[in-house]
């Protein structure tokens, strides 16, 4: 496997960026208030554990930097062999 930079590449890139904004923007919008609700309401108690923005953070980092790295070095690998 030789890795280079072409179209099927920077393809491999857009396809996986756009996986990770799907990603991220469902994690931001629906599982990360429900997380930071239940946060809050249990720093009363004291038993809360991580902190969501720990979490967010991982999130927006694999979502923004490892999936399109991911994309861009084995999108010529896949896509190559998928059209040739």
């Amino acid at each position: 496997m030789q890795l280079t930079f072409s179209l099927y590449s920077v393809a491999g890139l857009l396809i996986m960026m756009g996986i990770g904004l799907t990603v991220l923007g469902i994690y931001q919008r629906w599982v990360y208030p429900l997380m930071h609700q239940r946060h809050e309401k249990a720093k009363v108690t004291g038993s809360h554990g991580r902190d969501p923005n720990a979490v967010k953070m991982m999130f927006k980092f694999l979502a923004l930097i490892i999936l399109p790295a991911i994309g861009f070095l084995f999108g010529d690998f896949v896509l190559n062999r998928l059209y040739g």
